[in-house]
């Protein structure tokens, strides 16, 4: 049964995010930060999870695009 729950599909989207994040070359998004290209440079890994985040969640919290903006604030934050 998909989540249906706004605050419980925030806490999965940034639970997926920090994964996300965690598994990527920490070099590579040092380097992607500075430029301010994380999020097309790991575009591929943002809609992999994406995609594990829209299928736990209902359609209706997926269209909100929750695990977009979890991914983009941990992408786009600075050291």
């Amino acid at each position: 049964m998909p989540i249906d729950d706004e605050a419980e599909a925030e806490a999965l989207a940034d639970k997926l995010a920090a994964e996300m994040v965690a598994s990527l070359d920490a070099d590579m998004l040092s380097e992607a930060k500075s430029m301010g290209m994380a999020t097309s440079v790991f575009a591929a890994q943002i809609e992999e999870y994406r995609a594990k985040f829209n299928a736990e969640v209902s359609a209706a919290l997926a269209e909100k695009d929750l695990f977009g903006v979890a991914a983009s604030r941990l992408l786009i934050e600075t050291e």
